[in-house]
Parts: C-alpha cells; structure tokens; sequence
C-alpha cells in the first residue's frame, strides 16, 4: 500500500470543507490516509497514484501533475476525508476507553440522523470531485501516461474510470 504521504493538509481540508479550523490535527489526519487508500488509490490507479507520491516526497511536483493534485485531487481527497472523519469527530478514544465529547454551552449534540444526513452530504460533494477527477483523467491521459501503465504486480490496483455510459438500453 502507500508510504504516509499525503496529498493534501490539514489546512486544505479547513479551506475546503466546514471543518473547524480549531479541531485537533491528530483527529483528522488519519482519515486523510485512509480516504486516500480507500478512494483516491482506486481513482488514480498504483501507477499513478506512487509517481505523484514519489514527485510529493521529493518536492519535485510540477507542471501538469501539480494542477491535476491542485485542481483535481485535493478536492475530491478533502470531501473523502470528511466521510471517514464525520462518525468519529463526537468521540475520543484514550486509555480510559471512549467518550463522547461533552456538549458545550452554546451547542449541543446532533442526533444520528443529523450526522447522517451532513455524511451523506459529504459523500455526494466527493462523490462528484471524484467524478469529476476520473473524466478529467480520461481527457487528458496523454498527459498522465502513468494512468494507464500497469506495474504487473497482483497486487496492482487499476484505475477505476467509471461509467461513461449514463443511459438504459434502448430497445
């Protein structure tokens, strides 16, 4: 699987998303990681997905890579994010167990349905940037060759590009 390099940061995930900017790093990296396992991994394929980790590690990203990560990828890793972080940011998990955050003065818990619904929310924004990340792919693979390369390794993930195809059969 991956090295522990991240395509976005804490910050693009406090620009991008309404995720407080007062909320504790260590809650929400984690699922930066996992989104990328989980998602982008699937989006970009192991080719691509190692070179642009690779380009990240060596401080060498630019050009046409730099826009697809900027333009492309932070987006839809951000609202991925947030889908894993959203049923864990009411609880801690520390030597006693877990508790749940206590209710603040001015606010208090939402109900399940509330966290529900703002995870379903979550999921549609990046289900779309992932939509939109994979058509932008397709367009442009002559400018990502690492996109359809293959390393031949069983444990190679392929990109998954979708359904191009929106319409039911005609008969």
């Amino acid at each position: 699987m991956s090295a522990n390099i991240l395509f976005c940061s804490r910050n693009d995930i406090v620009k991008r998303t309404p995720l407080g900017g007062n909320v504790d790093p260590d809650k929400v990296i984690p699922f930066v990681k996992t989104a990328q396992d989980k998602y982008l991994l699937i989006a970009l394929g192991t080719v691509l997905y190692d070179y642009l980790q690779d380009q990240i590690a060596a401080g060498t990203l630019t050009g046409v890579y730099k826009t697809l990560v900027d333009e492309y990828i932070i987006d839809t890793l951000v609202h991925y994010s947030m889908v894993e972080a959203l049923p864990f940011l009411a609880y801690s998990i520390g030597n006693t167990g877990i508790t749940k955050n206590l209710n603040s003065e001015q606010g208090a818990s939402p109900s399940k349905n509330d966290i529900d619904y703002l995870l379903q929310k979550e999921l549609s924004t990046a289900q779309f940037y992932s939509e939109r990340l994979v058509n932008y792919l397709i367009a442009q693979n002559t400018l990502y060759p690492q996109y359809l390369q293959t390393t031949g390794f069983s444990d190679n993930v392929y990109p998954d590009k979708g359904q191009q195809y929106r319409n039911g059969w005609v008969i």
